[in-house]
């Protein structure tokens, strides 16, 4: 039996994307006929229906929504040797929240130093998960309650623990701890619509007392944490991710109560046998980590 061309399997997938002929030929720039006749031959070849065709434009089958996931993996995995087999460099793209940025980047450009011959491509992403088999990633940070367990290795990094963090210039030094009566009066910062971290910490402290007037909402805890240097108001934000700032000095601690989120951030990969430049990669990075494998 011939495979289906590569050609065949990008239309499917462009088109199962847009779920219209005219949108898919436009994204790979041919005729909507050309598209067409693609998937047809595709059809032809697999003998079943991969689309239902009506008036407002196609919806998958059940035989295609089967195949989709399937193509999806091929695809990527066929990418990935092009890539390693191409390139003179060896690479490896990394995914990771864009709130670990700070704490992560250090530790790649040492590496990079160590290794110049790999070289490390930074995907910085509000989504806290990963999908190795749909997305181009050989490794992961992920921020959940449990580290990612299912076809993937994960190492526990660290877990998050929450505090109140803002610029000294809100507070003399010798005003510390601050009464936590006196919070509703800052501006209170946060990283999630729900003000989840603050709601927790506050719980944790046993706190019943008057909500801030002034709340200012980010899309990412590292805005959030941003605005908090600059002097804009108070951020939850997690103390490990804050230490450099803290040992800068341009970030304090107000209140000396840490509460612990319940979620941790690990570092995955596919479960499969690694290459000796991800391998080199994560070791560098759980050096000075006491990291739990999680099978």
């Amino acid at each position: 039996m011939r495979l289906p061309s590569t050609r065949e399997l990008h239309a499917f997938l462009i088109t199962a994307e847009h779920l219209n002929f005219t949108a898919a030929a436009k994204h790979l720039n041919v005729t909507q006929g050309a598209v067409s006749r693609q998937i047809q031959a595709l059809e032809e070849q697999l003998n079943v229906r991969l689309f239902q065709r009506h008036a407002r434009g196609l919806i998958l089958t059940p035989k295609g929504l089967e195949f989709l996931p399937l193509v999806q993996q091929v695809v990527t995995q066929l990418q990935k040797a092009v890539e390693q087999v191409s390139n003179e460099k060896q690479q490896i793209k990394l995914k990771a929240p864009s709130c670990i940025t700070a704490w992560l980047l250090p530790k790649l450009m040492s590496f990079q130093q160590a290794h110049p011959e790999i070289d490390v491509e930074l995907t910085s992403a509000i989504m806290h998960s990963v999908s190795f088999a749909t997305e181009p990633f050989d490794a992961a940070i992920c921020y959940a309650e449990q580290p990612p367990q299912k076809d993937t290795k994960a190492f526990r990094l660290f877990d998050e623990y929450l505090s109140p963090m803002c610029s000294p210039s809100l507070f003399s030094q010798e005003s510390l701890p601050v009464e936590l009566g006196a919070l509703h009066r800052y501006t209170w910062l946060h990283a999630t619509p729900q003000h989840s971290d603050w709601m927790l910490w506050l719980e944790h402290t046993g706190y019943d007392g008057q909500l801030a007037v002034q709340n200012q909402h980010f899309a990412t805890l590292d805005l959030a944490v941003s605005a908090a240097i600059q002097g804009f108001g108070i951020a939850v934000g997690d103390v490990t991710l804050a230490q450099q700032d803290l040992d800068a000095g341009r970030l304090i601690l107000p209140y000396p109560q840490r509460v612990a989120s319940g979620k941790c951030y690990s570092l995955v990969r596919p479960n499969t046998a690694p290459n000796p430049s991800l391998t080199l990669l994560f070791d560098w990075i759980l050096s000075d980590v006491s990291p739990q494998a999680s099978a």
